[in-house]
């Protein structure tokens, strides 16, 4: 089942100005869309309700709390236990970040963070590894990522092009 958006134009604005800058204040993003904060006020409360913004985060320099790997492992499970049960699992190891779900071959990513090679040895023997099901993986380092300013152009280019079909 698809959903449908749940924003307009000055909504999808209001959301790429907090995603330059989460700590935007309603007096800022209301100067920058040309409404009052208590209306921006009423907008946010509303893209909150409706679960379009999730929370607000910091993006923190993990290098800086030496941890200074990024590494993702594909991992292969055997069939057996629910998947929700071995995710579980895997969300439990502190260093990690993420845990997805994904189709292909592999069965899921994990995404999570360590101090050196020892450390990612250390992780992959004495967590990923010992996970029940099992069965293999592929560790990739992360040597640098690029991220994308805003994922919402997609979302107005599909806006208009239903409007043009």
């Amino acid at each position: 089942m698809e959903r449908k958006p749940v924003v307009d134009a000055t909504d999808r604005r209001i959301l790429e100005l907090l995603i330059e800058d989460p700590r935007a204040s309603n007096r800022a993003l209301a100067r920058a869309v040309g409404m009052s904060p208590s209306a921006v006020g009423e907008r946010l409360d509303r893209l909150q309700k409706r679960g379009v913004i999730r929370g607000f985060s910091a993006d923190v320099d993990h290098a800086a709390l030496g941890y200074a790997l990024e590494v993702v492992v594909a991992i292969q499970l055997r069939q057996g236990k629910p998947v929700r049960e071995t995710v579980e699992q895997l969300r439990a190891i502190r260093e990690v970040r993420a845990v997805q779900l994904v189709t292909g071959r592999w069965d899921l990513l994990l995404t999570f963070m360590v101090r050196d090679q020892l450390h990612l040895r250390e992780i992959l023997l004495g967590d990923v590894w010992s996970v029940a099901d099992f069965q293999h993986s592929e560790s990739m380092i992360i040597l640098q990522t690029w991220r994308s300013p805003t994922p919402l152009r997609a979302i107005e280019e599909d806006d208009e092009a239903e409007l043009d079909g």
